[in-house]
């Protein structure tokens, strides 16, 4: 693998998640260790909210990130970008406490709150990615 880097703007190698690999030059060779895949079981879990992203490619959405409590793994809820009482991201604003009031703007952050203790449950699902945990949106909640 020969890829250009420029280290002093870290930038030219974002698009594949390497930031500042090495210190000069190019990338001959890259080593990474091999580990173990996490598995998290199909259910109900625990965590906390710990960022919300918004992203405009390939389409407007907003990633939830959530921390399961018992392994200490960050997964995503992504979610279109758009509001109605019959959107994922409406829905889940409602169980976090929004009032969806047609024509106003709201806040996500103001209810999807980092910091904020959740509940949630997973399904294990298989794609051309690969298998891997997904949250279920419609079981998303502040822990009581």
């Amino acid at each position: 693998m020969n890829l250009n880097y420029n280290h002093k703007e870290n930038r030219g190698l974002e698009e594949f998640g390497i930031y500042n690999p090495v210190k000069t030059g190019e990338l001959e060779n890259m080593k990474a260790k091999i580990e173990e895949t996490i598995k998290i079981d199909d259910g109900k879990h625990e965590g906390e909210i710990t960022n919300i992203v918004y992203k405009d490619k390939p389409f407007e959405y907003v990633d939830v990130v959530i921390k399961e409590k018992e392994q200490g793994i960050e997964m995503k809820l992504g979610l279109p970008f758009k509001v109605t009482e019959n959107t994922a991201l409406g829905r889940v604003l409602e169980v976090f406490g929004a009032k969806l009031e047609v024509g106003k703007d709201i806040e996500i952050e103001d209810f999807l709150k980092k910091g904020t203790a959740v509940e949630f449950e997973t399904k294990t699902e298989t794609t051309k990615k690969g298998t891997f945990a997904r949250i279920l949106t419609e079981t998303l909640k502040p822990k009581k």
